[in-house]
């Protein structure tokens, strides 16, 4: 009887984690195919009033460039804004804002740190714009990137469009390269179904009117619960892989897992704000949310259930298949922890893998200990 729960445990696990990452995206496929509902992009309409807003701490190494960056976009000068809101920078990121001679360029500072969030939610409701754009400093957009995205909002329906977002990776972060093409795919099919659930953060725009303020201390997570809020308005979320940004990235390792501890901290705290989409009735948006993001924030978990079920299977001599599977396992974790001082590059997609759900679950408990303030610190990138 033990035997046979322990096996229920196995496989229930393997196939929770095996469903988000393959079953899913194949369901999608089908589903978006014969259920979608195509929404057409138009270039011919009269130019919203657009806000760019530039969350900041401490960009002085780039926050010249991202200014520059926007001007050059193909817009209309006159229905362009630009906001930079910073989060009590002590550089000299005010400074250099300041050199700029454009009345479209805002500089806004926040009162008391309180992280991205908080500058979103105080800076947002006073502005006088149709659409709002939010992006990081360190992502340059192409040229025509916002007449791309703009366009999709001459269907009423559309409440907000997120922009596709390459990162500038050495050749040693293909498996990083690899996983933002997945989720890119993924986020295109579900916007032909219904609307994508999350967007890159550095890149997305909404209605200023479905705009909806997020809780205190909300936690790198804003990218998941703005599109979520403008699909609760009953708005869809488009997601436009040819409203194209770039993004550099860091080659530091610690620096790197700090970041993934940070979103996976994050996801769980966006997870506890978004129980009314764990309702089925909710449609699309439902089955989207909780195979593309419950089953991978919770993949960690699935992971240590399948591994401690078939080490118990192994213990009590269960059936030859579960002492390969384990064996196995353990081979693929031992070459996981070589990779830190035998950094050799065809171990490294398993160090990926094993990082990247070790963030995510080490984030859980972040989470749990109480998350007391969004402010965060500089990530050094390659610029």
């Amino acid at each position: 009887m033990l035997i046979f729960f322990l096996k229920c445990i196995f496989w229930i696990s393997v196939f929770l984690f095996v469903y988000s990452y393959t079953i899913y995206p194949l369901l999608l496929a089908i589903f978006a195919k014969f259920f979608g509902k195509s929404v057409k992009r138009k270039y011919d309409i009269e130019f919203p009033f657009v806000a760019f807003i530039v969350p900041v701490y401490n960009e002085e190494k780039i926050i010249k460039q991202k200014i520059e960056n926007i001007l050059s976009l193909d817009y209309p000068n006159d229905r362009l804004t630009i906001w930079i809101g910073s989060d009590c920078s002590t550089d000299k990121t005010h400074e250099i804002v300041n050199t700029f001679k454009d009345s479209r360029i805002k500089l806004w500072i926040a009162e008391k740190r309180g992280g991205k969030t908080e500058v979103i939610n105080k800076l947002t409701p006073s502005l006088n714009a149709d659409i709002l754009v939010f992006t990081d400093a360190n992502t340059m957009h192409k040229k025509d990137s916002l007449k791309k995205m703009i366009g999709w909002f001459a269907d009423s329906k559309v409440g907000g469009v997120a922009g596709h977002i390459e990162h500038v990776f050495n050749r040693n972060n293909i498996e990083e390269k690899i996983y933002r093409n997945f989720e890119s795919l993924q986020k295109s099919l579900e916007s032909k179904l219904h609307s994508t659930i999350s967007a890159f953060g550095g890149f997305y725009s909404i209605r200023k009117e479905v705009f909806s303020s997020i809780k205190y201390n909300a936690y790198s997570n804003d990218d998941v619960l703005i599109p979520m809020n403008v699909i609760r308005k009953g708005f869809r979320m488009i997601f436009d892989k040819e409203a194209v940004s770039y993004e550099d990235s860091t080659d530091n390792i610690k620096n790197e897992f700090s970041r993934r501890v940070r979103i996976g901290a994050g996801n769980f705290q966006a997870f506890s704000w978004l129980l009314d989409f764990l309702n089925p009735l909710k449609g699309w948006p439902w089955f989207c949310y909780v195979s593309h993001k419950v089953t991978r924030w919770f993949s960690p978990f699935f992971l240590i259930l399948a591994f401690l079920s078939c080490f118990l299977l192994v213990v009590l001599n269960g059936p030859i298949l579960y002492h390969v599977i384990f064996y196995l396992a353990c081979l693929i974790l031992i070459l996981s922890l070589l990779y830190l001082v035998l950094p050799l590059f065809f171990i490294r997609p398993f160090f990926y893998f094993l990082s990247m759900h070790l963030a995510l679950f080490l984030g859980f408990f972040r989470f749990l200990g109480g998350i007391k303030s969004a402010a965060w610190m500089r990530t050094e990138r390659n610029v």
